[in-house]
């Protein structure tokens, strides 16, 4: 009964040393574990209000504890090297983008509006087919050589820009 009606008292005095809501509700149930396992210890009489704060102010200093055993901090090196690595392939991906548009413009229009239906309208080959008026093996073929051409651009302006 003491438990019980302590309960809202308990979750409010949690509450006012841990930032998360969830933190304290999972502190308040390890404190009624406790309650509930070490109440034998209480001295029927004595301050049970003053008890369960102690008790729950030593589960909320295990939190704690357990809490910055498990947080993963970087150090700083490690904060800098990968905003560098971050860096570097934000920029390796513009040239990249660049290169695709680039290469895209070189293509053929038929090329282009063949890939604008299959990539950009998410149209299938049959569809293209019948858009066109040509066979499905055609369209494939030609959405392949298209690829292919991109795929051969690109990689040629990469190997372009690594030697600058």
């Amino acid at each position: 009964m003491l438990v019980t009606g302590m309960q809202r008292m308990l979750h409010a005095f949690i509450l006012k040393m841990v930032p998360r809501l969830s933190d304290a509700d999972d502190i308040l149930q390890e404190t009624n574990l406790v309650l509930w396992a070490r109440q034998a210890d209480f001295t029927a009489g004595s301050d049970f209000r003053a008890w369960s704060f102690r008790i729950a102010r030593y589960q909320v200093m295990a939190y704690r504890k357990r809490e910055s055993v498990n947080r993963l901090v970087f150090d700083d090196e490690l904060v800098d090297r990968l905003a560098n690595h971050a860096q570097v392939q934000e920029d390796q991906l513009l040239n990249k983008r660049e290169l695709l548009l680039a290469c895209l413009d070189k293509l053929t229009d038929i090329q282009r509006r063949l890939l604008a239906d299959r990539y950009g309208d998410q149209l299938s080959g049959r569809e293209i087919a019948e858009k066109t008026g040509h066979n499905v093996d055609a369209v494939f073929q030609s959405l392949h050589r298209a690829r292919e051409s991109l795929l051969h651009c690109v990689e040629k302006g990469l190997v372009e820009i690594s030697q600058e």
